[in-house]
């Protein structure tokens, strides 16, 4: 017979209530992160409607941006540096709109957002390819590169991996428009500042990976902590000496928390049954460990 938890995965049940220390930093690194897109689409926003009633479709706007950043990784690769930032800007621009065109009518789909992400991780091949080849005769600045190009994907995978099994993973001090400020920057300042930005798109991008794969390492490693604990409050021989040990590492609120929400999560896996005209149903694990089993339930 399924365990209590076999109708969803835990992290699911007691989302909220249980919450390791690294849990509590992702979360509010992603709440500071997310000011920035919620101003970018206050600006955009306006510009999304008028496009919209122009009738143009987002996934245009998306092919547009595609083009507009090969042709930006051509001028990069023969070395006019400047000119493909002030074409990258522009395709940028257009792959910020499609978004916002699409929200604004209403014209949203499963194809339109797969669409633009397999089109984004395009653009990364594409921009970080032409400053490998620009820089192909100088072998410090070809390696930073095309270390840059493999964290980029990285990245990007990690992070497809993670959702592929529902688990978030929206962290990382280098994501993808922190990516293309630094490239911009990069291009616009060159020779200046093109090695600075060469280091810092490597390095970041290296600790973005580290950084994704440890966060969802940590929701996995509380998911199986919660397994656990759903097993030890089942079994009375050995649920207070669990107790005891969950209690010092989750803390006494979370401990109450989990214990709370593992047992609503219990009552919604095992409807109540209608026995004799009257609802019945059995103790479940939490009830046994807390001691609350009651007569009337069916046995």
């Amino acid at each position: 017979m399924p365990g209590p938890l076999a109708a969803r995965p835990p992290w699911k049940v007691v989302a909220g209530s249980v919450a390791s220390p690294q849990t509590s930093r992702s979360q509010v690194a992603v709440a500071l992160r997310s000011r920035f897109p919620a101003a970018v689409d206050a600006v955009t926003a306006p510009l999304g409607r008028g496009l919209g009633r122009t009738g143009v479709s987002p996934n245009t706007l998306t092919t547009l941006g595609l083009l507009l950043t090969a042709a930006a990784a051509v001028l990069v690769a023969v070395q006019r540096f400047h000119l493909a930032a002030v074409v990258l800007i522009v395709g940028g621009m257009m792959d910020v709109l499609d978004g916002s065109v699409a929200r604004a009518t209403e014209r949203s789909t499963p194809f339109g957002g797969f669409y633009d992400s397999v089109s984004d991780r395009i653009s990364d091949g594409l921009i970080l390819g032409g400053i490998a080849w620009a820089v192909r005769d100088q072998p410090r600045l070809l390696a930073l590169a095309l270390a840059a190009l493999v964290a980029a994907f990285l990245t990007s995978y990690v992070r497809a991996k993670a959702e592929s099994i529902d688990l978030d993973c929206s962290v990382g001090v280098l994501e993808r428009a922190e990516r293309a400020m630094l490239i911009i920057v990069g291009l616009l300042l060159h020779p200046w500042l093109f090695e600075p930005v060469l280091w810092l798109l490597a390095g970041g991008g290296t600790v973005t990976v580290v950084q994704r794969i440890h966060h969802v390492w940590c929701q996995i490693d509380r998911d199986v902590s919660e397994e656990l604990l759903a097993l030890a409050l089942h079994d009375r021989a050995w649920s207070r000496a669990f107790k005891k040990a969950a209690r010092r590492f989750y803390g006494e609120r979370n401990f109450d928390g989990a214990v709370d929400g593992l047992s609503e999560q219990t009552e919604r896996a095992e409807p109540a049954e209608q026995s004799g005209g009257r609802a019945e149903r059995r103790p479940t694990p939490i009830d046994v460990a807390r001691g609350d089993e009651d007569p009337g339930y069916a046995r």
